[in-house]
């Protein structure tokens, strides 16, 4: 176990071992003191020792110095990345009210429905591609990332699938069993298809296949492309679902509607146990104030009155 303030806690602790001298010895002068005035049969019986207050004050001080243990720690490995499309393309407004709102609305649904210990990862490309989240189990922050994503720039599907592919290998940490068993993994992508830069997305299939992910596509916009007034102007804004699917289709995976159910069979948990570091403050804290609280009640109990 290791202390993450060590400054803090040799400080209480000097705090506290002074106090109980001071303690001590002002128990003994009001024996002694009680000693002179009265005859032996006259004395009141020493109060009998409370375990609960020092003990409890001890823990205060081991939790202010932020205790650390690295203890084993059962976890999903299961992960996902959700891959939006957030180039200009999706601002059309052939899905109320836009492609991407429309995108958004669908993968909060899908998130509602996934399994709470499944890690989750955030991947947007345009008119860049980044991994805005890796895979966690932190769906505030997720929801959040989802939230800001606005439309604008060029369209780099290949890219944010390489980002994808990345993403889901950083997650991935040593195993401490089944060493050579992978968890699943997929990647779900919201994208009306009109990828515009960054290279041929059909050529990203093979490592996605290799690496045994598959690539789930829920397609957004109209099949025959729309005309929609994005700014200040009317433009032809083309959708592309059939990429979509044959992309799908190369990787294992399949193209969504309303229904992730074949995405969430997909993803079945896959329990493991990890060594992970973890602060203890929070325990200490918890065990203190109880031994305190009890200290308390047993003192009232006893004699009436708190120390």
């Amino acid at each position: 176990m290791a202390f993450k303030e060590p400054g803090t806690l040799l400080l209480g602790l000097g705090l506290f071992l002074l106090g109980l001298l001071l303690l001590v010895l002002l128990l003994r002068g009001g024996r002694a003191r009680l000693e002179r005035a009265l005859e032996a049969p006259f004395r009141p019986r020493p109060p009998g020792w409370e375990w609960a207050y020092p003990l409890g004050l001890l823990l205060l001080l081991l939790a202010a110095g932020r205790p650390e243990a690295t203890l084993p720690w059962r976890e999903n490995r299961t992960q996902v990345v959700l891959v939006v499309d957030t180039s200009h393309s999706m601002a059309a407004d052939d899905e109320a009210p836009s492609r991407l709102e429309r995108a958004k609305a669908l993968a909060r649904a899908f998130l509602q429905g996934l399994d709470p210990t499944v890690r989750a990862g955030l991947v947007s490309f345009g008119p860049q591609a980044v991994i805005l989240l890796p895979p966690s189990t932190e769906r505030t922050a997720l929801l959040e990332a989802l939230e800001g994503l606005r439309p604008g720039g060029v369209s780099p599907l290949a890219q944010g699938l390489d980002q994808a592919l990345k993403a889901l290998g950083e997650a991935i940490g040593p195993e401490r069993d089944l060493p050579e068993a992978k968890p699943p993994r997929a990647v779900l992508l919201f994208s009306d298809g009109a990828a515009n830069a960054g290279g041929d997305p059909l050529e990203r299939a093979p490592r996605f296949r290799q690496a045994g992910i598959p690539l789930f596509v829920r397609p957004l916009g109209d099949p025959r492309g729309t005309v929609s007034r994005i700014g200040e102007g009317l433009f032809f804004v083309p959708a592309d679902p059939a990429r979509l699917l044959r992309l799908a289709q190369a990787t294992g995976g399949e193209a969504l509607g309303e229904d992730f159910r074949p995405l969430y069979r997909h993803l079945r948990p896959s329990w493991a146990w990890r060594a992970r570091p973890i602060e203890l403050s929070q325990g200490l804290l918890v065990l203190a104030f109880f031994l305190l609280a009890f200290g308390g009640y047993r003192r009232v109990a006893l004699e009436g009155r708190l120390p």
